[in-house]
């Protein structure tokens, strides 16, 4: 399967990365929600114990065997698929020869990721997420670097409103393939 197809928005926490994914589902695409998140909020709900807070390394386990499972699920999708984060800023948060970073390697995604910067106006805190804007600037570039250092090329959305987001990532999309 091309892996060139599967695209990843990535970046900033709150910096609409989930929105921008959402608003893509909505036209049709597919979509992969955040595994982190998802993760956290069944946690939350069924008040396990797989949490940042209380065992980050069960957690970081689970979102990363969880991005191994979506990134095979993407594979029944209709491409173009856009992915909220992916396997290689989780993958820096254990060792290189683990068994789950052994089983992550060779899924890929297209060679140009979506990055979204660190954005005051539309941060927000709520039940998930708890840090303050600075907390949340200063993973950006960690979170980044994770992703050149595999490889991986960037290009920056636009920090104007959503649709014209989304179009903005449509119209790279259409010029990557031509590539």
């Amino acid at each position: 399967m091309d892996h060139r197809r599967f695209h990843v928005i990535t970046g900033a926490s709150g910096s609409g990365k989930s929105t921008l994914v959402a608003a893509l589902s909505d036209l049709g695409y597919g979509a992969i929600p955040e595994a982190a998140l998802a993760i956290m909020k069944e946690q939350l709900l069924s008040n396990g114990e797989i949490l940042p807070s209380i065992d980050r390394t069960a957690f970081m386990e689970a979102v990363i065997a969880r991005s191994i499972q979506d990134h095979e699920r993407a594979h029944a999708l209709e491409g173009p698929v856009f992915f909220d984060r992916g396997l290689p800023e989780w993958l820096r948060f254990i060792g290189a020869n683990t068994e789950l970073a052994l089983a992550a390697a060779g899924r890929r995604y297209a060679g140009t990721i979506f990055v979204t910067e660190p954005w005051s106006e539309v941060y927000v805190c709520d039940e998930y997420r708890r840090h303050d804007f600075e907390r949340a600037a200063r993973s950006y570039e960690p979170t980044i670097s994770a992703y050149v250092e595999a490889g991986y090329r960037t290009c920056v959305v636009p920090k104007v409103g959503v649709g014209e987001r989304v179009r903005f990532i449509l119209g790279r999309v259409e010029a990557f393939s031509a590539e």
